[in-house]
């Protein structure tokens, strides 16, 4: 049913994301491989699976050959404000940044995140389990991959399909060090190099 379908998707896409940052985790606390490393390679791997899906099972017969999955029906679609691009996944990834700012300056979760990052010796010292932080973090930095991810399919795309990330994830990196990892900081940081580069593709179009 409509009502279900939408928060079942962001869940969903939520759960997956976080399924996928475990893997990086579990080699970090296990094997202690790097986590960036482990991270980035796992971006290849996820894009190949998209490919497999839109090329393989899930390609749209109607699509004329190209790599598109059907259209999501119209329930799917995140709501948008009307004439604009603007969607709900706006108002969730705000809401995203507020949850982060309290869960890291306001409670002793976010505490120990931050001495982890910061000094992991002095963390462990203190007798805080880096294992179960790594677990945390990393689940919960891929269950926001995910929720990005839902929104863009099904906020701005409407279908998934090749090539549905032109490096997204890497200009995130960007955003966060120009933001000095502050979560309000981000959006401001993320709406303007947004700003830049929508407006130099609209430059070049003009």
């Amino acid at each position: 049913p409509a009502p279900l379908l939408q928060p079942l998707m962001i869940v969903v896409g939520w759960l997956a994301g976080a399924f996928w940052g475990l893997i990086p985790a579990g080699l970090r606390t296990h094997l202690r491989v790097n986590e960036i490393i482990t991270s980035l390679m796992g971006n290849y791997i996820a894009i190949l699976w998209v490919d497999f899906l839109v090329y393989g099972p899930w390609k749209d017969p109607r699509a004329f050959g190209f790599p598109f999955a059907p259209p999501l029906p119209q329930a799917a679609r995140l709501a948008s404000i009307p004439g604009s691009r603007l969607h709900l996944g706006l108002l969730l990834g705000i809401l995203a940044a507020m949850g982060l700012a309290v869960l890291l300056k306001h409670t002793r979760l976010g505490y120990e995140i931050r001495m982890t990052g910061l000094s992991p010796s002095a963390a462990r010292y203190a007798g805080m389990n880096l294992d179960r932080t790594t677990w945390l973090v990393m689940a919960l930095s891929g269950g926001l991959a995910g929720l990005a991810g839902v929104c863009e399919v099904a906020g701005v795309q409407g279908q998934l399909k090749h090539g549905l990330s032109p490096g997204y994830g890497y200009t995130a990196i960007i955003v966060a060090w120009l933001a000095r990892l502050d979560p309000w900081a981000t959006i401001v940081a993320s709406v303007l190099l947004g700003g830049l580069l929508v407006g130099s593709d609209m430059l070049q179009i003009a």
